[in-house]
């Protein structure tokens, strides 16, 4: 239900490779390949895992709407998603705030909204998302500063801010991203 609210509000569907019979979690969405997922013909895609009790449960841990045109803001439902681990957006027309409650979706690993029209600061809640490796928010209109509780995100490996619209100084916390490459 969670899926099918965000994808209302911003004007997608599933796509046929992976939305069969209706079944959200069957076809492409069970396939645990990189480049299944990453396929320009499934988009918007994501990936399921239908590991939990006793095989019987599955969960959505991915989802990817990439350069598709969509407009809208990041609606509440995303928290319906608890195991989501992958979350792409960029490329589309997305506006309003970086919601604070994105700060509770402690499994993200990967959270990227570049070449969007966000506003608003950057909320200092996503410091709360410990296991997060890549965070990509450049090429939006955000305004203040970087919270410094970004210097949580201790298994930050890749990190773009490039355009972004913040001003100010890297907050000394940064100094934290002891596993940062880019």
């Amino acid at each position: 239900r969670a899926l099918n609210s965000i994808f209302q509000q911003w004007g997608t569907q599933a796509v046929d490779s992976w939305n069969i019979s209706g079944e959200l979690c069957s076809g492409s969405a069970l396939s645990q390949s990189d480049s299944v997922f990453e396929d320009p013909t499934n988009n918007p895609a994501i990936r399921c895992d239908c590991s939990f009790n006793a095989n019987t449960l599955c969960h959505i841990t991915r989802l990817r709407v990439y350069a598709l045109d969509r407009t809208g803001v990041i609606p509440e439902e995303l928290l319906g998603l608890p195991f989501l681990t992958f979350l792409k957006i960029d490329q589309n027309f997305f506006t309003g705030s970086l919601p604070a409650f994105i700060g509770n979706m402690s499994r993200l690993e990967s959270l990227s909204i570049a070449h969007n029209d966000f506003t608003g600061p950057i909320p200092k809640e996503l410091g709360n998302l410990r296991q997060l490796k890549l965070l990509s928010f450049g090429v939006n209109s955000f305004s203040g500063t970087l919270p410094p509780e970004l210097g949580n995100l201790v298994n930050l490996e890749q990190l773009y801010i490039n355009s972004c619209g913040l001003g100010g100084e890297v907050p000394s916390t940064f100094a934290n991203f002891g596993n940062l490459q880019v």
